[in-house]
């Protein structure tokens, strides 16, 4: 039997040739999906190994006889009766597939979504076969994607993570991983479509229930000291991981320390955003201290699955080490339902004259970000802007997606907090933000944008002697000199764009800039090791040979 409908689904698959964005969420469009009832005989059965206890993000095997055609894709439905056109992730057979013994297969990541799950085989639109239901490790109660924050108190640490239960969360931690005597008892909260502020983020089809979003602070910790932890619902744990607290500013002022930076990563296969991700969990575990994140973190851009699985990318190493975020365009822009927007922004948000502000969160306009991440508190408007020590370095953390410009809040804020930087205990001044102030490629919207913020922020970042900004925005690699007014000037702030974690990299020309001393538009992230009170060294490292083409000494 064949009945059709209609229904939403991405515009790609209405062309003979699918296009596939960065993550398998795509634009949608009205068209009649046609369901063969009987069509599994068409493909066989649609065998998927394992198909139960699978762990979170890992890969399962598809498996079929038929050679695939060009116009075939498998959509993942979470839970399985969810309607055909509301796939949660797509994947395209014929990048994919590779025929071996008989049959053809694909290897494909799935992330515990709280719910049981099914795998099906369409051809253009045409269903024809599908797995049976898939079933995660631990169920929907299980802890995932765990997260650490600095507060910027030496003797605390913030945990999250998620989970589908709303029992009490609770932590326990000690200095040994076989007797965790120390416990904490955290909050709970979570979010639905109705929050969000435009499509697609505040429609139904859009969304997948984040779970439970827990919340502990621990305290009374000594600084510089490895603790072990674990997190749940006290009968449900995770596994024991462990963490090292930040030094004490003062103390151990002189204790050097490395930290890991990128900005725009998302999901993407190696050497992208899979690639990256692997290496930086090698870069904690040969001991860096945290992880800074300028924007542009998941690319969900409305769709929410893209969340669960984006934070269970990161979460072998953001469990391990901080993993400190600022927020994008992508998490924050939107044009409309601004009464949802937790910023509290005035109106839409900050759309100035001069600006290619749009609605690029899919209308989720911050509402995960906020809800998922919890940075420092005692300085600044969490999670948009904060300040925090840690060693021998002061970081401050702007939105660029919120009014930076003279007068503003934020810009009253950042005057006041880079004042109060005592150089003596923390000599290296780090900002970090999303849109960069500097960059050569040929996009005019953004280039109008960076002439903006030079005139808002830059005697500010000169009065004040910013050693080093970071941004993202830019899909690419590139370091300026130390630079004031588009000069070389040894006073001046050295920019470095590191927007290249694992979206599309960027593909456009550049112009000439004297300032622009090393461009790459290629995959990879930064590497920051503040050595002693005047000396610190940038990397760049290049994912695709994890090579370093860039290295530079920043000097007092």
């Amino acid at each position: 039997m064949t009945y059709t409908f209609l229904g939403k689904i991405p515009c790609a698959h209405t062309v003979p040739k699918m296009a596939s964005s960065t993550n398998g969420a795509l634009v949608i469009c009205i068209v009649a999906l046609t369901v063969v009832t009987n069509a599994l005989p068409l493909l066989g059965r649609l065998e998927v190994v394992p198909s139960s206890r699978v762990k979170n993000g890992q890969q399962v095997r598809l498996s079929w006889k038929p050679r695939p055609l060009e116009e075939d894709w498998v959509g993942l439905y979470c839970p399985p009766d969810r309607d055909g056109p509301l796939f949660l992730q797509r994947w395209p057979v014929p990048d994919l597939a590779t025929y071996e013994n008989g049959y053809w297969s694909m290897s494909v990541p799935l992330y515990n979504a709280r719910t049981e799950c099914e795998l099906r085989y369409y051809s253009y639109t045409e269903l024809m076969a599908r797995s049976d239901k898939i079933t995660f490790e631990g169920g929907a109660r299980a802890p995932l994607q765990g997260h650490l924050a600095l507060t910027g108190n030496p003797t605390e640490m913030r945990v999250q993570w998620t989970s589908g239960s709303n029992d009490a969360p609770v932590v326990l931690y000690g200095l040994d991983p076989d007797s965790l005597e120390g416990g904490a008892v955290g909050s709970t909260r979570t979010y639905n479509y109705t929050d969000m502020c435009g499509p697609p983020a505040n429609t139904s089809e859009a969304f997948v229930d984040p779970g439970y979003l827990h919340d502990a602070l621990l305290t009374g910790l000594a600084p510089s000291t490895k603790y072990y932890y674990q997190y749940g619902d006290g009968s449900l744990f995770s596994a024991v991981t462990s963490f090292i607290t930040s030094p004490e500013p003062y103390t151990f002022s002189m204790q050097p320390f490395t930290f890991i930076t990128y900005g725009d990563m998302g999901l993407s296969p190696a050497p992208g955003a899979s690639k990256v991700a692997a290496m930086v969990l090698q870069e904690v575990e040969n001991g860096v201290s945290f992880v800074m994140h300028q924007g542009d973190l998941s690319y969900a851009l409305g769709h929410a699955y893209i969340w669960d699985a984006w934070m269970s990318l990161i979460e072998p190493y953001s469990s391990r080490a901080p993993y400190m975020v600022s927020i994008g365009n992508h998490e924050q822009d939107h044009t409309m339902g601004g009464a949802n927007d937790p910023s509290h922004a005035s109106g839409n948000g900050f759309h100035p004259w001069w600006g290619n502000y749009g609605d690029d969160s899919g209308g989720e306009c911050g509402v995960p970000f906020y809800n998922r991440f919890h940075m420092p508190e005692q300085h600044g408007y969490q999670p948009w802007w904060y300040s925090f020590d840690y060693g021998m370095a002061h970081f401050a953390v702007i939105s660029t997606e919120h009014n930076f410009t003279r007068g503003s809040i934020q810009y009253q804020w950042l005057e006041s907090d880079l004042e109060m930087v005592d150089k003596a205990s923390t000599p290296w001044l780090i900002l970090v933000g999303h849109r960069p102030m500097y960059s050569s490629e040929e996009y005019f919207g953004d280039y109008v944008v960076t002439l903006n913020m030079q005139q808002a922020l830059e005697d500010l970042f000169h009065q004040y002697r910013v050693d080093l900004a970071l941004w993202g925005h830019y899909h690419s690699y590139e370091r300026t000199c130390p630079v004031y007014r588009q000069v070389c000037d040894p006073s001046g702030t050295v920019h470095v764009v590191i927007g290249s974690a694992g979206n599309t990299l960027d593909d456009v020309p550049t112009f000439y800039a004297p300032w622009s001393e090393h461009f790459d538009p290629s995959f990879g992230y930064g590497r920051v090791t503040v050595e002693n009170s005047s000396a610190l060294l940038w990397e760049y490292v290049r994912s695709k040979d994890a090579s370093i083409p860039d290295r530079v000494w920043l000097t007092h």
